[in-house]
């Protein structure tokens, strides 16, 4: 039985954080700091996909330039790194990431060596 509530108090422990008692505004306001953070990332991942699809579109219908090109790879290279920072690569479709994983591979070939 005393092994019965010592293992109930641990995973009350677990499950309902770390925090001190009073300290629930504290928490609070961290988790709001924290998700407007992340709020900041997810719009600013929004319009380099915008922007990524728009160099494609220009790319597969204009001129095909290298600077474009170039463009499309940092950009590319720019999503992935993000993307895999704040573990958002899960939400995307295969066929997103692959493309991106090939862009960013571009990327890498061109950078030099330190």
């Amino acid at each position: 039985m005393k092994l019965r509530i010592i293992a109930i108090s641990i995973f009350s422990f677990a499950l309902f954080g770390f925090s001190k008692e009073g300290e629930e505004q504290v928490v609070l306001n961290d988790l709001i700091a924290t998700t407007e953070r992340q709020l900041v990332i997810q719009k600013e991942l929004k319009g380099l996909i915008n922007e990524f699809q728009a160099q494609q579109d220009l790319f597969y219908k204009g001129p095909q330039t290298k600077e474009l090109a170039s463009k499309m790879v940092q950009t590319a290279s720019t999503i992935l790194k993000l993307s895999e920072e704040n573990h958002y690569l899960h939400l995307f479709s295969p066929f997103f990431v692959e493309e991106l994983k090939l862009f960013a591979g571009i990327a890498k070939k061109r950078t030099p060596a330190p």
